[in-house]
């Protein structure tokens, strides 16, 4: 079996944050979204797992592969590359690529919650439409936090399924334009002119019945005891 002999340099202690600092530099658009919801310790205690062991040359051809690949891979990913596996940069679904991570998500709703005018994508809204009842819900809950708790668990959880569905319908993530509202047509009222007959017989009869009211009138009747008569028939 072959030995490799690390030199001096070679083993020495690797900063993790210098690492992301630099493939951040390649990749910034790529970096952003793949780390996007993490803070700057949690990106530096990831790559620190993951670059446990390896060498400054191994890091390098890492390096060279973002460079190539113009993709920010995950610490994961990134350690892979660095040991020369290969085959694993068609495993990367660019459109899966494309969609903020579950906390990213959560953090712009949050942000939409409060300011209307907040940019959300097209799985943000699906996931939020989908667990609505929760959110709404939580003005009128005794324990606030608990309720907070349970329904930003369950938009996480919603959000994973829907960014599933929409990879796999081969839709990417865009930003979510809500549709235009349709205003309710507003009809004009017409009024109907009841003087107006379909017919030569119905104007007919009309004016022998105006005739026969106004000759009631006349004999002395009012207006009102001319109507009842003429409707009793009499």
């Amino acid at each position: 079996m072959q030995i490799t002999h690390h030199t001096e340099k070679q083993v020495e202690p690797i900063n993790p944050v210098n690492v992301a600092a630099t493939i951040k530099g390649i990749a910034p658009r790529s970096f952003e979204k793949t780390f996007a919801g993490l803070t700057s310790e949690q990106i530096a205690y990831a790559f620190k797992l993951c670059l446990d062991g390896l060498t400054r040359d191994q890091i390098e051809k890492g390096m060279i592969q973002v460079r190539d690949n113009g993709y920010c891979p995950d610490p994961a990913m990134f350690r892979k590359w660095c040991l020369g596996i290969k085959g694993f940069t068609s495993d990367i679904d660019p459109i899966h690529a494309s969609y903020r991570t579950k906390n990213a998500a959560l953090a712009n709703i949050e942000a939409w919650l409060i300011d209307c005018t907040t940019k959300i994508t097209n799985a943000e809204r699906e996931a939020y439409n989908r667990v609505y009842g929760m959110f709404n819900q939580l003005q009128w809950a005794n324990n606030y936090e608990k309720a907070k708790y349970y329904a930003y668990e369950a938009f996480k959880d919603a959000y994973v399924e829907v960014v599933k569905e929409f990879v796999a319908k081969g839709e990417s993530q865009s930003i979510w334009i809500e549709p235009p509202k349709i205003d309710k047509p507003k009809y004009k009222a017409i009024p109907k002119n009841y003087l107006e007959f379909e017919t030569e017989e119905q104007k007919e009869k009309w004016d022998e019945t105006k005739a026969k009211l106004q000759a009631l009138v006349d004999s002395g009747m009012t207006v009102q005891q001319a109507s009842l008569q003429l409707i009793k028939g009499d």
